[in-house]
């Protein structure tokens, strides 16, 4: 995966069980549909919660992060298919 590491605006589902999923968001000028969320972790850097996401648009895979304090979605890493 090549690291991107650039803030990112997303639109995000927030359902009744707690959980967020991430359903498209804007990178380079363009909307990522998110086709599907195929892992999610939490990890702490520093006293911030960081919910992590990996998506697919069914052709790339992305790593999006949500920092809990700072409100801001982060992403991480990127990944094109190989067929």
């Amino acid at each position: 995966m090549e690291y991107v590491g650039e803030l990112i605006s997303v639109m995000a589902v927030f359902s009744g069980e707690q959980r967020c999923k991430p359903v498209k968001f804007r990178w380079a000028g363009r909307v990522v549909e998110v086709k599907d969320v195929t892992y999610r972790w939490t990890d702490w850097q520093g006293r911030s919660k960081v919910y992590h996401f990996s998506v697919t648009d069914g052709g790339t895979y992305y790593e999006l992060g949500f920092n809990s304090v700072s409100m801001s979605w982060t992403l991480e890493k990127v990944e094109t298919q190989v067929s």
